[in-house]
């Protein structure tokens, strides 16, 4: 690749956004959903999280799914799944149906992103690639905060079902732009034995490595950002937290140029579990310090997959990788903080994040060493 194609990487991002948006159109709508099913908050929440299962389960095998139809074909097949799944649900059909519409759309959803990073690596040059993958990890957290701004105009005009259709019919304009634009990308052999798929991903260091540090980031993340703001009681926290982590995230891309993507990742950890200390202390702008070397971990982890991994098969197996286990940390990290939260108040909340980010950097410096000198 004599020079990056910096278009087709912005429009594979704003898909990424979209795809994204398939848990922000659910959870910043739930007062919409209660009200249109007729259940409680609590009743509907399930909605957001149906997605993210298929993520949790298939992750890895949609990796080698991903790479037997080729990245191209399986992005497409994304594209228009996404349309149409979205915009039957803008028909409200009962709350049954709706919950099955949001199992299936967790198919889409996770081809878009296990099929997405491998082709923006494929089509930047080296010295650019670890921007590109670092700029590919901040759509989900620029998707919602943009998805915050836009969907309460979007309720007033025409109400959920508008909410709806425009996600459709932003993933049909996507569908029509990048039919032409895609590259084309060879197909990998398929077992369709769901034990050896995922022996064959977990038993291969440089396949899984991405993963494995991620896993520990997202078990904090979405937790962190959900109650440590509560636990300081500074609700200011809430918009400026994420912001902080995007440009932090950004910033790895460039510093994976010369320095490699899991010692980035290990200095994001240890500077997670130092800053648990100094919010501990009160001093000051230690949450938002916290949150920018957390936010180097994804740049970090997304930017490790072509690091570690030069065959087109061998990355697309290690963004499944990344996906399964990044909805592991999703799923798992709210309940466990939650638990802290109640039993210990912000002393486990700050436990939680120092354990969490001391064992991410122990198993990174373990994966540094096992690796040895590969491309360093």
């Amino acid at each position: 690749m004599e020079r990056t194609r910096w278009g087709l990487v912005a429009l594979l991002f704003i898909m990424g956004m979209f795809a994204a948006a398939q848990f922000g159109k659910v959870s910043l709508t739930l007062s919409e959903h209660a009200m249109v099913f007729d259940r409680s908050l609590t009743g509907v929440a399930l909605f957001v999280s149906l997605v993210g299962l298929v993520g949790l389960f298939c992750g890895a095998a949609a990796g080698a799914i991903v790479a037997w139809l080729s990245p191209r074909t399986s992005l497409l097949i994304g594209l228009v799944m996404s349309a149409a799944v979205s915009l039957v649900q803008s028909f409200l059909p009962p709350a049954e149906i709706y919950a099955a519409l949001r199992l299936l759309e967790g198919v889409p959803h996770l081809t878009l992103v296990v099929a997405a990073p491998p082709i923006m690596a494929m089509i930047a040059t080296d010295r650019d690639r670890p921007v590109v993958m670092s700029i590919w990890a901040m759509f989900f957290g620029l998707s919602f905060a943009l998805s915050a701004l836009i969907v309460p105009t979007l309720l007033e005009w025409g109400g959920l079902p508008l909410v709806l259709r425009a996600h459709g019919i932003g993933f049909l304009v996507l569908l029509v732009v990048l039919w032409g634009q895609l590259p084309c990308t060879d197909r990998a052999a398929l077992s369709l034995n769901i034990i050896r798929l995922h022996r064959d991903i977990y038993t291969s260091l440089p396949i899984v490595a991405p993963g494995v540090g991620f896993v520990f980031y997202t078990v904090t993340y979405i937790a962190l950002l959900t109650y440590l703001p509560l636990a300081l009681e500074r609700p200011d926290l809430f918009v400026r937290l994420p912001l902080v982590s995007l440009c932090s995230t950004l910033l790895a891309g460039y510093v994976c140029r010369s320095i490699a993507p899991d010692r980035v990742a290990t200095v994001g950890f240890l500077g997670g579990a130092v800053a648990s200390v100094g919010i501990g202390l009160g001093i000051p702008l230690t949450p938002d310090i916290a949150f920018f070397f957390l936010g180097l971990v994804p740049g970090a982890s997304f930017a490790a997959i072509p690091f570690f991994n030069a065959e087109l098969a061998d990355r697309t197996r290690s963004t499944g990788a990344i996906a399964q286990l990044g909805n592991l940390g999703t799923v798992s990290g709210t309940p466990i903080f939650a638990g802290l939260l109640a039993s210990f108040g912000l002393p486990g909340i700050l436990l939680g994040l120092a354990g969490f980010c001391l064992a991410g950097a122990g198993v990174l410096l373990l994966i540094g060493r096992s690796l040895g000198d590969l491309k360093r």
